[in-house]
């Protein structure tokens, strides 16, 4: 998610531009014409090789344009009249308290002001000075020649630095055995009213998945941080990490080659486990797959031949013969040999007048002669009461 930067009077004078944002600007339109290609991050890297390879004359012109770039915000600066809710370099006033980080909880203005390690008291004290001394460093050079200086200190001086680091914790913890935290904050200060309840649920990783490739800088902190140590005992992690970064960016291109170098073999390693266990991890899903299907399989086997014999067995004694004077409507299939020679002749004639008298005289006469013939009807039971 990108961070929405904070507003700027539109009338501030434009900020200067290092020397490597100015050829970056400089040279984009003839780079895409040269890579259609490329997309944004391959273009930025294209650019960033080339202005590695510039020979050293061609990179000072480019310094000396980024030199008069800074003159001329410096000017106008100078004059500069910032309009109303801005501050003098013509950012907008923080509508946050004092004390409070972008991105991070809020810390009470009240609170006590957290105590400096050694190297940072001094970094703190010797920063102008070092500026005005050497005017042209940037940012990275800047960092890495203080703590050159630091390194440098004698012992003796090293100590005045540590009395004044011990004195300032001694401050910091005398403010603290005093500090009533407002409602709504913690022990040290910070807003706990917007914490989230509950940490998200981590992630649970394969054991077995290969370790993931590491960046340039990783290789360098290896080996920058127990020089860190070695020089700052008593450092503290987040200082450490800030010393790490600010001795990083002071290195040349032809220093970060090495760790470069050192993160393209890594990735080449884990581009290699990565693919041997993509298809380990495919085949075992496969086998897994199979064997549920035959279980699966098997229970349906199972469950058919459990479930049907009984119903077959649980049916079959439900069945009852008709009785004698169950009227079959399909019982012509055996009418015809005795229907023919009698009903043809007698009923188109009869049944309308003589029916209801002749029908108790006759029915006792032909039924005890002809129906037991038919009527156990072992056939017709089977033909329609048929359960196979």
């Amino acid at each position: 998610m990108v961070k929405n930067k904070a507003p700027r009077d539109p009338n501030a004078p434009k900020r200067n531009l290092s020397p490597y944002l100015l050829y970056q600007n400089a040279m984009r339109d003839t780079f895409k014409a040269q890579n259609p290609g490329m997309t944004f991050g391959q273009l930025a890297k294209y650019t960033s090789a080339m202005y590695a390879e510039m020979p050293p004359q061609e990179k000072e012109a480019w310094q000396a344009r980024a030199e008069a770039d800074k003159n001329r915000f410096l000017h106008e600066m100078a004059s500069y009249v910032p309009s109303p809710g801005y501050d003098p370099r013509g950012e907008a006033v923080a509508s946050t308290p004092r004390g409070a980080y972008r991105g991070r909880l809020s810390r009470d203005v009240n609170a006590p002001k957290r105590n400096l390690s050694t190297y940072l008291l001094y970094q703190n004290s010797m920063r102008d000075q070092f500026k005005l001394d050497n005017p042209g460093m940037t940012f990275g050079q800047l960092a890495k020649y203080t703590s050159h200086m630091y390194k440098s200190l004698t012992p003796q001086e090293k100590s005045e630095w540590d009395l004044r680091s011990q004195q300032d914790k001694e401050r910091y913890d005398a403010e603290m055995s005093t500090y009533v935290p407002p409602p709504g904050h913690d022990a040290q200060g910070k807003l706990i009213a917007n914490r989230p309840s509950a940490r998200r649920q981590k992630k649970v990783k394969d054991p077995n998945a290969p370790k993931r490739a590491r960046g340039s800088f990783v290789f360098f902190t290896f080996e920058m941080r127990p020089k860190i140590m070695a020089e700052n005992p008593n450092i503290k992690f987040v200082e450490m990490g800030s010393t790490m970064g600010e001795r990083w960016r002071a290195l040349t291109p032809e220093e970060k080659k090495k760790y470069e170098d050192q993160s393209k073999e890594d990735k080449v390693r884990f581009t290699k486990e990565m693919q041997s266990y993509t298809a380990q991890k495919a085949e075992t899903m496969a086998r897994q797959q199979a064997e549920m299907a035959q279980q699966q399989q098997q229970q349906q086997q199972q469950q058919h031949q459990q479930g049907v014999m009984p119903q077959q067995h649980m049916m079959m004694p439900q069945y009852q013969m008709p009785p004698q004077s169950y009227m079959d409507p399909h019982q012509p299939q055996h009418q015809p040999q005795h229907q023919p020679q009698h009903q043809p002749q007698h009923q188109p004639q009869h049944q309308p007048q003589h029916q209801p008298q002749h029908q108790p005289q006759h029915q006792p006469q032909h039924q005890p002669q002809h129906q037991p013939q038919h009527q156990p009807q072992p056939v017709y039971a089977q033909n329609h009461y048929s359960y196979t």
